[in-house]
């Protein structure tokens, strides 16, 4: 019997109601039933009693004679403890008895269900996977049921020896650290069916990782770093999950998309055939007809196999056959047998030039125009005088033109998809250095024509002099550590000054000051001689009036060029 969708739903369903449910169940007991009060009063007892008896019918018919007997002999005798003190009149004993036989009588269904599961899954291969799931539910179910035991002794252990108390803790850390490894469990099973393994590898790997080391930590009895890993597990296994879920989603549209082009390309092949047979290309192109038709069979079994992409280009091919074969029957009406070759080459170049066609149509869009002009001027060349040859009749040159027509169609546009990608990546790492330099204090930065500018100004020289204030040091080290993380760029330090004093004493200063900014950045801070080169321009480049002081201060400047093409090897 084969898993449905509504099954694995309902499965994953029973799954969180379990777990919701039995989690608030365990707080009750632990917290109301788990030391029945001394003044408990017979009817309440007696409801006890009969629950468990209830839970022990239960666990009978669920086999856990034969695959649980342990735990279902515990159930038993603790119900008849039950019993024999409800005779007695002792309530609060009755519904102590009758509680342990509740929670071991559903350890043992649990437990016999798990068991038989298994079986069934050795039996069945196709409904292995809803097996699986009823197998990691109960798990958790038991789980808990050994949780709520656990609490129960500890209290019991309240008023015995400090080593029961410890021994009862031990018991309750070791269920705890169960039920969260069975949790995990149930998740991982859950990012299983999603095919979260190939679609969220990362995040499934730790689950994993996590989980293994959950169960090798309760194997040492260390309970803290099960607990911590398990939750961990559960954890990464929910957002293998989601991730999963996520791509198998976009996979579903991509492929719907994909299937309607395919479906699109087989319905105009269909078209093409149907015309083909209505003007006889079965007598005049059989051969040609008989390619159109088992090529376009294999697209729809292409189509049914779901090879959407392969069942679009067969279908296209179909199609091309076809339209050739009318090709080929217009000729040969017209003309006699001695033409026969002649008309073949006819379909031939005709075929040629189409796909030429779309080929030139596909390449003539303004982006790769403007990326690969002189690869799209000659596809269009060639491609006219494909078109020129074939109405001369030259069919052998029109179909070598269409060819070379094609070649240059296909080179434009793997020309513009690498200039693009290189642009987009050049445009990346501009955007990078351009959000670094933002965070030097008191610098700007702009992109010019050759690369990024960063101007750093704030008199990072001392007055009238080229040497570095040491207040500007802590700047320099950020520029230099932005520097560093982009290693493979040219930089030329621009010295500017401010229009006082002469043109000439003022092109040296500036040009002094970007010498010595070039010594500081190789010599202090690492960069290496080789990326760096140094000018000055004086008072000729300002960036704002030199009328007042505020103005000659931005003009008071060193403009770091980082240019945007890789050093060559």
């Amino acid at each position: 019997m084969d898993l449905q969708a509504d099954d694995m739903y309902a499965i994953q369903g029973r799954a969180v109601a379990i777990v919701i449910c039995l989690s608030a169940i365990s707080i009750l007991i632990s917290g109301c039933v788990g030391v029945p009060s001394p003044d408990i009063d017979m009817n309440t007892a007696a409801g006890l009693v009969l629950d468990a008896t209830s839970s022990v019918s239960l666990a009978q018919d669920a086999g856990a004679s034969e695959h649980a007997p342990d735990e279902l002999m515990q159930a038993e005798s603790f119900l008849a403890e039950a019993e024999e003190f409800l005779k007695k009149e002792k309530s609060a004993d009755a519904a102590e008895m009758a509680h342990r036989a509740d929670m071991e009588a559903k350890i043992a269904t649990a437990m016999a269900r798990e068991v038989k599961a298994k079986r069934r899954a050795a039996e069945a291969s196709d409904s292995k996977q809803k097996i699986t799931w009823t197998t990691m539910i109960d798990r958790v179910a038991a789980a808990e049921a050994r949780r709520t035991i656990a609490e129960n002794n500890k209290a019991i252990a309240e008023e015995d020896s400090s080593a029961a108390k410890a021994q009862a803790q031990q018991e309750i850390q070791r269920a705890k650290v169960e039920l969260a490894i069975a949790k995990a469990d149930l998740e991982m099973g859950l990012a299983d069916e999603l095919k979260a393994a190939e679609y969220a590898e990362e995040e499934y790997s730790k689950a994993s990782l996590n989980l293994q080391a959950a169960r090798s930590s309760l194997a040492e009895d260390d309970f803290q770093g099960s607990v911590k890993a398990a939750e961990e597990a559960l954890k990464y296994a929910a957002t293998a999950r989601i991730q999963a879920k996520a791509k198998l989603e976009v996979e579903a549209e991509e492929e719907l998309r994909v299937r309607d082009r395919s479906v699109a390309a087989i319905t105009k092949a269909e078209l093409a055939v149907e015309e083909a047979a209505e003007d006889l290309s079965i007598q005049y192109a059989e051969k040609m007809h008989e390619e159109a038709l088992e090529t376009l069979r294999e697209a729809r079994v292409a189509l049914q196999d779901k090879e959407y992409e392969r069942a679009a280009s067969l279908a296209e091919q179909a199609r091309v056959s076809a339209s050739s074969a009318r090709a080929v029957v217009e000729s040969r009406e017209t003309e006699t047998r001695t033409k026969e070759a002649q008309e073949d080459a006819r379909a031939n170049a005709m075929d040629a030039v189409a796909k030429a066609n779309r080929a030139v149509a596909q390449a003539d869009t303004p982006e790769v125009t403007e990326l690969a002009e002189e690869a799209c001027k000659k596809a269009k060349t060639a491609l006219e005088q494909a078109d020129q040859a074939l109405q001369d009749e030259e069919f052998e040159s029109a179909f070598s033109l269409a060819q070379k027509s094609m070649a240059y169609s296909t080179a434009a546009l793997a020309m513009a998809e690498t200039i693009t990608a290189s642009r987009e990546k050049m445009e990346q790492i501009e955007r990078g250095i351009m959000e670094e330099a933002a965070k030097i204090p008191e610098s700007t930065v702009r992109r010019g024509n050759d690369g990024i500018i960063i101007s750093m100004g704030g008199d990072l020289f001392a007055q009238g002099g080229s040497q570095i204030r040491n207040e500007a040091k802590a700047r320099l080290k950020k520029l230099a550590e932005l520097l560093k993380k982009f290693p493979g760029y040219r930089i030329i330090v621009e010295g500017h000054t401010d229009s006082v004093g002469s043109e000439e004493s003022n092109l040296k200063v500036s040009a002094d000051r970007a010498a010595n900014f070039l010594k500081y950045m190789v010599d202090t801070e690492g960069i290496p001689l080789d990326r760096l080169s140094s000018v000055g321009y004086g008072e000729s480049h300002p960036i704002a009036s030199n009328i007042n002081e505020a103005g000659r201060r931005q003009n008071r400047r060193v403009d770091i060029v980082i240019l945007t093409s890789p050093i060559s090897p």
